[in-house]
């Protein structure tokens, strides 16, 4: 006769779970019974004790979307007498939908399959928390997104001051500054108008142009010698 296999589930818990999120359950195959935890009762939506735990409340509470059923993954394990860890959803009875994983165990009496025990970790929390988390790194990643698209409007909107003006990039920035506070008008806003019309434009006003020109043909004058 061998010795059913019996570890302790509590010690293989998923990274960040806590034990009152977990729940416990048996399967008595001889018997045709099952055995369920109160946390386990609340995650398919019940009251503890309020019904009887089988694979028929398994298979009615399967999300119907999941490819692979959990009714199917036990009675896959009583099949083969393999342990099992299945990430599965539950349609509960009080219309929420719980992510879980369940771990099984098989017990064996002369090879034959007579038990399946393990738990249930109910990820719902983690999962809500992980979305959570996911959209403020959305959030905060379309924010860096205009900031920079901001910032580089404000260096070009510099740069043509720059040219207009022989300012340094510090005073085509004061300049931009000045004129925001004077006209009270946002920075970025100002940036933004001011590029705009001067590319509606067509085309650089012709001082600007020339002096671009001179200092473009002495720079490739300089790099021929």
């Amino acid at each position: 006769m061998s010795t059913p296999r019996k570890p302790d589930p509590l010690s293989d818990l998923p990274a960040g779970q806590s034990a009152d999120q977990v729940g416990m359950y048996h399967w008595d195959i001889r018997a045709a019974k099952w055995t369920w935890s109160s946390e386990i009762h609340l995650m398919y939506g019940y009251q503890p004790g309020s019904v009887e735990p089988g694979l028929d409340l398994v298979t009615k509470h399967g999300h119907p979307t999941d490819r692979r059923q959990l009714a199917e993954v036990f009675d896959e394990a009583r099949r083969t007498g393999q342990p099992f860890s299945a990430q599965q959803r539950i349609l509960a009875a009080d219309e929420s939908t719980r992510a879980v994983v369940v771990v099984g165990d098989v017990e064996e009496e002369d090879g034959e399959v007579v038990g399946v025990h393990g738990y249930y970790v109910d990820l719902t929390t983690s999962r809500i928390r992980e979305a959570e988390q996911l959209s403020e790194l959305a959030g905060e990643a379309a924010g860096l997104q205009r900031a920079m698209a901001s910032r580089a409007t404000i260096e070009q909107a510099k740069g043509m001051i720059m040219l207009a003006y022989g300012h340094d990039s510090a005073g085509a920035f004061e300049l931009l500054i000045r004129v925001s506070q004077q006209s009270n008008v946002k920075l970025r806003d100002l940036a933004d108008r001011l590029v705009e019309a001067v590319h509606a434009s067509g085309q650089p006003p012709a001082q600007a142009r020339a002096h671009l020109e001179t200092i473009l043909a002495r720079l490739s004058a300089a790099e021929d010698v």
